[in-house]
């Protein structure tokens, strides 16, 4: 069971520029951080997306 939701993607918006990120939990998992493509701007995905967000996305898995 260990790391089969690391695929699951979470989408959010760069709160710079607005661009929409399609963030995979693995990367919020273990890297904590994505930079923008778009600004270049370096995010915390997990502190800009309500948790129940998350969480649907994992009960729809």
């Amino acid at each position: 069971m260990a790391h089969e939701l690391d695929d699951i993607l979470a989408q959010t918006d760069c709160p710079v520029c607005g661009h929409e990120l399609n963030v995979s939990y693995k990367s919020m998992r273990l890297q904590r951080t994505v930079e923008c493509p778009s600004c270049g701007e370096t995010i915390r995905p997990i502190d800009d997306t309500p948790i129940g967000k998350i969480q649907r996305l994992i009960d729809e898995a």
